[in-house]
């Protein structure tokens, strides 16, 4: 759909500016109005924190019944909750079964095997275009015939109009993975594993690597130490330079580690991109004889191989249960792209959840999205506005696709370590956030008695990330588990309200 944007981009500049907006006044069958449980509070006291910082709403998903509303409609960080508000949007416009597509055009003419000329590539925004996919698409190319290239690759991302991003400017650590911006031509999510391991002579450290990028060169200057296996980063220090081709490893490694591992990302897209495909093509019998570099591709050239996506419905599963942000931000820059015409761009996607919202009928007013995913200083919401929302997507076709994207308590996604051996264990179904000074929980509980109910939490407070929030969440699912209507709550006054702005890394 083609349409122009420039009204709701002004739209969606007020809303997510406006401090101030609040949703609608609790209904009537709120009872709980300003109270906490019992053993939420005494959670609190146990790690010395005010209940200022907490918001929570717990809602029957059968009648709307809402069993709890505590501070519902302050405006909070939500840290990774924020992707649902972007997966339902997706799931809702996309459908399940839509598909990215990468397009490869031959520059050139192909003889005998040979392409006399540049391979060209047409980012199409996949979100999981990762190496066993690669592998499948370069295979696909071998079978059509293709052997060498003699020319280089030439990588169109035109589709993407997004800023370069600057993986430092959110925590100063570049080099994580949860830092990795978007790209139209986005490749295994530009992560590199390592393992290190102590050498048969007791002294150095070997160190593999996976994927192994012809175009990455590593500097070992690790040795051995004595010692149990324990420390930030197991000792280990990084240094590589931005854009360069070049990583240097030092420092000491502790003898009782057997084996470690550490995901990086240490090049640019493109040379990442370049060093895989070249990587799996050797593997694959394949030849190239040039570099890399970006263009912009005629649109009108006829299409050698267009390699499509999994459905959107398996990707939601891989971006909720694990909380990818690179993957939301590809997703995100999509429903701009869909929307609106290309290129997609951050305010097009911020439009279209806006009108999006609107069509559904959603009260999102006080919502501030930038990047979709949640990993921001700058994202707000209400619970009141998340419980909207979960309900929503309850009565929603596609609700299957969406609930079986959340954490199942106890068994996989981000909740798979918590509640393994309580009677909690698959009964809910989650998404989690974290951020420095902030937590956050949304989903679905079902409680002994067979009830669902929705329930979300935000909690922005000093140092909740280090396990207190989640005993406040945990104490919150308990009590959600064992609700019974005729339970008494504890009153508990809001003080010392701490501002939503602290963050962190997630």
């Amino acid at each position: 759909m083609s349409c122009q944007p420039s009204r709701l981009l002004q739209r969606c500049a007020v809303v997510c500016s406006a401090a101030g907006l609040l949703l609608l006044a609790v209904p009537s069958s709120a009872t709980s109005l300003g109270e906490l449980p019992k053993q939420v509070t005494r959670t609190l006291e146990r790690f010395d924190l005010q209940p200022g910082g907490l918001s929570v709403r717990v809602e029957s998903v059968d009648t709307g019944e809402v069993i709890l509303d505590f501070q519902s409609d302050i405006r909070r960080n939500p840290a990774s909750t924020m992707k649902l508000v972007t997966t339902y949007a997706a799931l809702s416009t996309l459908n399940p079964g839509y598909v990215w597509h990468t397009d490869v055009i031959l520059d050139g003419e192909l003889v005998d095997g040979v392409l006399q000329g540049d391979l060209q590539i047409r980012g199409g925004g996949d979100p999981y275009l990762v190496q066993e996919t690669l592998w499948q698409m370069l295979s696909e190319l071998r079978r059509r015939g293709l052997q060498k290239i003699d020319g280089d690759l030439v990588f169109d991302k035109s589709l993407f109009a997004v800023p370069d991003n600057d993986p430092a400017a959110f925590d100063s650590e570049p080099l994580r993975a949860y830092n990795v911006g978007p790209d139209a031509l986005l490749t295994n999510f530009k992560v590199i594993q390592f393992w290190f391991e102590p050498a048969e002579n007791g002294r150095d450290v070997k160190i593999s690597q996976s994927p192994r990028l012809p175009n990455l060169t590593i500097d070992n200057a690790l040795t051995v130490k004595p010692g149990r296996c324990r420390g930030y980063q197991r000792g280990i220090r990084i240094d590589a330079q931005p854009k360069g081709d070049t990583v240097r490893f030092s420092g000491e490694f502790p003898a009782g580690c057997k084996r470690y591992a550490m995901g990086r990302t240490l090049l640019t897209h493109d040379q990442y991109t370049f060093g895989l495909f070249k990587s799996v093509w050797q593997q694959l019998g394949g030849d190239i004889t040039g570099g890399f570099r970006q263009a912009v591709t005629d649109k009108e050239a006829d299409v050698f191989l267009r390699w499509q996506s999994r459905p959107f419905g398996e990707i939601i599963r891989l971006i909720n249960k694990h909380s990818n942000n690179v993957m939301t931000r590809q997703v995100f820059l999509t429903l701009g792209l869909e929307r609106f015409e290309a290129p997609a761009t951050v305010e097009k996607a911020r439009a279209a959840i806006i009108r999006w919202a609107d069509e559904q009928g959603l009260l999102l007013d006080g919502l501030a999205i930038d990047n979709g995913s949640g990993l921001s200083r700058e994202a707000r919401m209400t619970p009141r506005a998340m419980t909207e929302l979960l309900r929503d997507a309850w009565r929603s076709p596609f609700m299957p696709e969406f609930i079986a994207s959340l954490s199942l308590v106890g068994i996989d996604g981000t909740f798979r370590r918590r509640h393994k051996r309580d009677s909690l264990k698959g009964r809910a179904h989650l998404k989690t956030g974290r951020l420095d000074d902030v937590t956050a929980m949304a989903g679905y509980v079902m409680s002994e008695n067979g009830r669902r109910y929705i329930v979300a939490v935000m909690h922005n407070d000093r140092n909740v990330h280090r396990g207190a929030g989640e005993a406040v969440q945990d104490a919150v699912l308990r009590w959600v588990y064992r609700y019974k209507s005729d339970e008494p709550l504890l009153s508990a006054t809001p003080t010392n309200v701490v501002p939503a702005e602290a963050g962190g890394s997630q």
